[in-house]
């Protein structure tokens, strides 16, 4: 019966299929409309946000103590990017490269996905091996600092006829 049941529905989508499997086809029109409502917001929003950092990291390039000719690439490259009236062209570009990337197909969002998780991972890895390399004895001890004190009991956990019982390993 589940195998069959299985069968008639696709195995692929969202709330698109529950809604229209279960509730018809104007509910799920609804349900369809409103993700992609929300992913086109929460998407704009990361792009606005990411082409903002990107502004601001170029802002950062320009020489103070460069002349007016020197500095001429970098009003451009900020009239660029910044053109103002609230534009933000590398939002546009960001966007744009996700939905290429989205377009190219899973395979290639999967090695994407892949790269960047990669990535973390050895970044999580040199943070912690770093830090072993980096820590001091002397920063160890005491381990408990003695402000919070070692009073508490440790306490040890049995079960006696059904019942759970609590003692201190201390006394």
């Amino acid at each position: 019966m589940e195998q069959e049941l299985g069968g008639r529905f696709p195995s692929v989508g969202s709330s698109y299929v529950y809604a229209k499997e279960t509730m018809g086809e104007c509910v799920a029109m609804i349900a369809g409309a409103c993700l992609t409502l929300e992913y086109t917001g929460s998407a704009s929003a990361v792009a606005r946000s990411w082409g903002d950092k990107v502004v601001a990291y170029v802002q950062t390039w320009e020489d103070k103590d460069a002349g007016e000719e020197d500095n001429s690439w970098y009003r451009l490259l900020m009239f660029v990017l910044d053109p103002g009236l609230g534009i933000n062209p590398c939002a546009f570009f960001i966007s744009l490269g996700a939905v290429l990337l989205l377009l190219d197909g899973v395979k290639e969002s999967k090695n994407v996905t892949n790269f960047f998780s990669t990535l973390k991972f050895l970044l999580v890895f040199f943070m912690a091996i770093m830090s072993l390399i980096l820590a001091k004895r002397e920063n160890m001890s005491p381990f408990v600092p003695s402000q919070f004190g070692v009073s508490v009991p440790i306490k040890k956990l049995s079960v006696k006829d059904n019942k759970f019982e609590f003692s201190d390993l201390g006394k």
